[in-house]
């Protein structure tokens, strides 16, 4: 994801459980205390734990990588009055998952492969006493069963990817991982309503929503969705392929950054 042109901020600014945590380390390791970074300008901070900025690039000194497209979904989630569902596919340590620290009314479902991305996310939810999160340990897919994951050598997890041929990283190691649709999920949950998914799986974004058609045919939700061409390549996907779905799906599109695309239904819900 890419940083968000300053025109579609001020855009969208007019657009119309629990914790699951399992094997939670519960406190930061003594003498490494946990930093404070801003992901909402007008918001109070969150908590992060030093072991968070070894994982992939989302935590930099006080930097947060996506801030300006975290923002804008932010805006999004705040329009919506009262009780909703989130989806975060590709959540890694939680930079928009933590944003349910401000809704604490919603509901939200995050899902991540890595498990020790899972942990830290995790204990970030404990750090900010976030109670309206349930993690799992998933690769979300266009079927239920198992894949290999590609890992990068050098630990920069966010790059990780589904792809049988990574593009963005030469050197890496596989790790067998569990992997399911989220219409099996959903009805294995009883979630019986999604108003909004972001999806950011290093390329597999396709197979994310045909594994999701029953689900989007029925509540419509508005999806923020990663749309990089060489992630896509590196899974043998088409951008026109992506496109085309979301046509299907009675979808239109905005190119919300570089490479983001935020997708809404074409009639109102």
């Amino acid at each position: 994801m890419r940083h968000l042109p300053s025109i579609l901020c001020a855009l969208l600014a007019y657009l119309p459980v629990h914790n699951c945590a399992q094997d939670v380390p519960d406190a930061i390791p003594l003498g490494k205390p946990a930093k404070s970074y801003n992901l909402i300008c007008e918001l109070p901070d969150v908590l992060i734990s030093p072991q968070a900025e070894q994982i992939g690039a989302t935590w930099n000194n006080g930097q947060v990588w996506d801030k300006p497209v975290i923002n804008a979904f932010y805006q999004l989630l705040k329009k919506k009055n009262g009780h909703f569902v989130v989806l975060d596919v590709g959540a890694q340590t939680g930079c928009f998952t933590l944003l349910s620290k401000y809704f604490p009314d919603s509901e939200w479902y995050a899902f991540e492969p890595i498990q020790e991305a899972v942990d830290v996310l995790n204990l970030h939810l404990n750090l900010n006493a976030i109670r309206n999160v349930s993690v799992h340990q998933l690769a979300i897919s266009d079927r239920k069963g198992s894949a290999l994951l590609k890992l990068p050598a050098d630990h920069h997890w966010g790059l990780t990817t589904l792809g049988a041929a990574p593009l963005r990283f030469h050197d890496f190691q596989t790790r067998p991982v569990e992997c399911i649709d989220l219409d099996t999920f959903l009805s294995t949950y009883k979630v019986d309503k999604v108003d909004f998914i972001k999806i950011d799986t290093e390329g597999w974004e396709l197979f994310v929503l045909r594994g999701a058609k029953a689900m989007i045919a029925r509540d419509m939700p508005t999806i923020l969705l990663e749309f990089n061409q060489i992630n896509m390549e590196q899974c043998q996907v088409h951008p026109e392929d992506v496109l085309k779905l979301l046509e299907e799906f009675g979808y239109k599109h905005i190119l919300l950054s570089s490479e983001d695309l935020l997708c809404t239904p074409k009639q109102p819900t």
